[in-house]
Formats: structure tokens, C-alpha cells, sequence
């Protein structure tokens, strides 16, 4: 999450959605590469998508962290994660911060709603229930059979 926080160019962004969102895509990267989540949240697919208050949670508890209550350009409520310790820790290793550096290429020049779309577009959601759980894991194994079928076609 610091990491995130620390390095996406666009500050006013991260908003407690967009952020759990962008984990969530980190999550799912792995699962797909690596078989494993980088972290060890448990994704609910809620009317808002894959959701948990995990990421909220953590950056009200954590010093290194500031939430602050702002408006969107809608004039509705926003809450922005921002980093309070300038000198909290980001190190991670150099395979998670590949793929935290490339869910932030992807997603830096995306508007809010085509950044929803991106999300939504991802297997797990496609292919789960709200009000499930998310196996990511899971989820990035019959992913990896469908693109295996679909390249023997």
C-alpha cells in the first residue's frame, strides 16, 4: 500500500476505492503469475465490485498513513489516502514491485470510469457472484486454462 501511495503520479486519485481497487489488480497479476496473492486479503465481490474496508481500515490504524475527507467533482463525499510519513517503509520485493509498477502504468491515465471498466473486465469478476468471495487463486488457474484452450484453437 505504500508503495502505491508512494510512487502512483496522480495523489488526488487515491481515493479509498481506487487504491483497494489497484491492490485488488496487484493481487490478481500474481495469482495469475505466481499463484498466489501478494497479499492475504479476502476479495468480496460486492455491488461496487471486488471490495473489502481492509485497505480503509489499515490506512486509519497505520501512522504512516492520513485519510483525508475531501469532494469529488461531483461535490459527493471522497476519502484520498495519502502517505503522513514521508519516511515510511515502501521496500518490497523486486517481483512485487514489478507488479505494482505495472498496475500503475496501466491504470495512471485511466478517467474513473475507464478505470471501473478495466476491473470489471478482469476474469474474476466476470465469472463471479456478487455477494461471493473471491479466489483469486483459483480464478488465475481456470484463467490459465481458458487462454491455454483459446491458443490451441
Amino acid at each position: 500500500m505504500t508503495y502505491l501511495v508512494r510512487n502512483y503520479p496522480h495523489k488526488h486519485e487515491l481515493s479509498k476505492a481506487r487504491l483497494t481497487k489497484m491492490i485488488y489488480l496487484a493481487d490478481w497479476k500474481s495469482a495469475i503469475e505466481h499463484q498466489r496473492q501478494m497479499t492475504g486479503i479476502e476479495w468480496q465481490f460486492n455491488h461496487f465490485g471486488p471490495y473489502v474496508d481492509d485497505v480503509h481500515n489499515l490506512a486509519l490504524e497505520d501512522s504512516a498513513f492520513s485519510v483525508k475527507s475531501e469532494q469529488n467533482m461531483f461535490g459527493k463525499p471522497k476519502e484520498t489516502i495519502v502517505l503522513a510519513d514521508r519516511l515510511a517503509d515502501d521496500r518490497v520485493s523486486n517481483e512485487e514491485a514489478a507488479i505494482l509498477d505495472h498496475v500503475i502504468e496501466q491504470t495512471k491515465r485511466l478517467t474513473w470510469d475507464a478505470f471501473i471498466k478495466l476491473v470489471y473486465s478482469t476474469y474474476p469478476v466476470l465469472t463471479g457472484s456478487r455477494g461471493s468471495r473471491l479466489d483469486l487463486v483459483k480464478s488465475a488457474e481456470a484463467y490459465r486454462e481458458v487462454e491455454a484452450q483459446l491458443a490451441e484453437l
